[in-house]
């Protein structure tokens, strides 16, 4: 037989087999169970995570008429046996019909599709059409499906799959019952790949399954295609890190950790020596500059969230240097170092010459890293604000943010995505001292939300804070002061003499502020 590559020789036939969809599992196992299958189902996820697989099981659940063919309703784990269960795995049932809605965007094809639907199922117990990637139709598209999509005969089903659900009408989504697919922790596709490559019977390092996992960023059927890259590379051998690293064109990590404890301990001539040593061996400037930044934000997560240490998507090698890395430097320089080196990143991808583009960065970060550091040797010692001197000398204070923009950005940084986006646009900043937020707040912040913010900065930081609410909002949110500082900024810029004389010059020419 053609040998069939991992991807689709382990692609789950069933709910249980689904990898890190566990909710979505539940949800549409209840959903048979209860005879409460919605007509419409929509499947949304980044690439590689599972839509179509998803659908095709879906459509065997509802199809399958058991091994002895005469059950009567789906089934939850179909049987992979009966002549409607083989027709679904081989794409030859009649009644289930798969559209790619990238050749088939226009109205006559759901035309079709509609006037198609009118017909009961002959071969199972419910005509099924999946569409994949439905957001490419066009708009005469979906107008044409969606009458039969909201009066749907009984024996129909719909399962759509797209990885751009804002592209899709509203009219469309409200017909539908929306699951959202999990991205793909890196933990579970280091998991699933060691279960694939048991079978089998190949060995490989934990370190190369990691960085398999980083790289398919969230997707296992990517993780799956690279893996089944680096079986060929190995030959008979073991997928080794090295083979892996090589694959996939990634820098030597250990001499990017040397670069930033180079820069971090102020030696910036080992530093460029470093990393122009990485040039030699063909490393590309852009995507070593990806890899710092990646770096960079693992150190930042290790020092506010210790308990990340122990991810296992990172080699243990890393996990042990990025540990090392944390303890140089206070939470804030590596913040401030972090949104340096992605402001940097455009340099270096827009440079004609992409590594001096990148040595000027770290030549940057370093001397921003010393002025941070020192703020005494700025302005000849003054303005020195004794406040943040004393807390970047002390290591152990280092995780409580000293200010309120630096208690948002750890909220990112600890996931805390809803409370950071709350602290943007709905807090109206009237007093902060480290542990000690003042502050009024819009209508759209939930009701419990100091308390919310209480125990998610205690739960971060390990030390007590209080929030106190108050009924003022006269001061400008994070979002509203960044807005009138650029108008600002606008307003400044309108007003120079070379900008007036451009304008003159060129009448339709607009300012824009980045």
């Amino acid at each position: 037989m053609s040998y069939r590559v991992l991807a689709r020789k382990y692609r789950p036939q069933n709910l249980e087999q689904l990898v890190g969809q566990e909710n979505l599992a539940q949800s549409l196992k209840n959903a048979f169970e209860s005879g409460r299958v919605p007509h419409a189902i929509l499947l949304h996820g980044i690439r590689g995570v599972g839509k179509t697989t998803t659908a095709r099981i879906i459509a065997k659940s509802l199809n399958c008429l058991g091994i002895d063919g005469k059950l009567t309703q789906p089934q939850v784990t179909p049987c992979d046996v009966c002549i409607s269960c083989q027709g679904i795995l081989t794409d030859r049932h009649m009644d289930v019909v798969e559209i790619d809605a990238a050749s088939h965007t226009g109205v006559d094809d759901m035309r079709e599709l509609t006037e198609s639907s009118r017909y009961k199922a002959v071969q199972g117990r419910y005509k099924i059409f999946i569409i994949d990637e439905v957001h490419m139709l066009s708009k005469s598209a979906f107008n044409a499906l969606l009458k039969t999509l909201e009066e749907p005969p009984p024996h129909v089903k719909f399962i759509f799959a797209t990885t751009e659900i804002k592209k899709i009408p509203d009219t469309i989504l409200s017909r539908c019952m929306r699951f959202d697919l999990s991205v793909m922790q890196p933990a579970k596709i280091i998991n699933h790949l060691q279960d694939v490559l048991k079978q089998e019977n190949i060995e490989a390092q934990v370190d190369a399954l990691a960085m398999i996992a980083r790289a398919a960023d969230g997707s296992m059927r990517d993780a799956l295609s690279i893996t089944d890259q680096a079986i060929m590379l190995s030959g008979s051998g073991i997928v080794s890190a090295q083979i892996v690293q090589a694959m996939l064109g990634l820098s030597n990590r250990d001499a990017l950790f040397e670069v930033f404890e180079a820069i971090f301990k102020g030696n910036v001539d080992q530093a460029i020596q470093t990393l122009h040593t990485i040039y030699d061996n063909g490393g590309d400037p852009l995507l070593i500059a990806q890899d710092l930044i990646h770096i960079l934000y693992w150190v930042i997560c290790i020092k506010n969230v210790p308990s990340l240490a122990k991810d296992m998507a990172w080699p243990e090698a890393d996990r042990q240097k990025g540990q090392a890395l944390a303890a140089l430097l206070p939470t804030n320089v590596l913040l401030q170092s972090w949104d340096l080196m992605q402001k940097s990143y455009d340099d270096v991808r827009n440079s004609y010459q992409p590594s001096q583009a990148l040595d000027v960065a770290l030549m940057r970060l370093a001397f921003v890293k010393d002025v941070l550091a020192n703020p005494s040797t700025t302005s000849g010692g003054q303005g020195k604000n004794p406040q943040t001197s004393s807390v970047i000398t002390n290591a152990s204070q280092a995780a409580m943010p000293q200010t309120f923009e630096a208690m948002a950005d750890l909220l990112l940084y600890a996931k805390e995505g809803l409370l950071h986006g709350h602290i943007l646009h709905d807090v109206h900043l009237i007093a902060y001292t480290p542990g000690h937020l003042v502050c009024g707040v819009g209508v759209r912040a939930p009701k419990n939300f100091a308390k919310l913010l209480k125990d998610a900065c205690e739960r971060i930081t390990g030390q007590s804070w209080e929030i106190e609410l108050r009924p003022d909002t006269t001061n400008p949110t994070i979002v509203q002061a960044k807005a009138i500082e650029r108008e600002a900024f606008r307003s400044q810029a309108l007003n120079h003499p070379l900008i007036k004389e451009i304008l003159h010059t060129f009448p339709n020419a607009k300012v824009t502020i980045n």
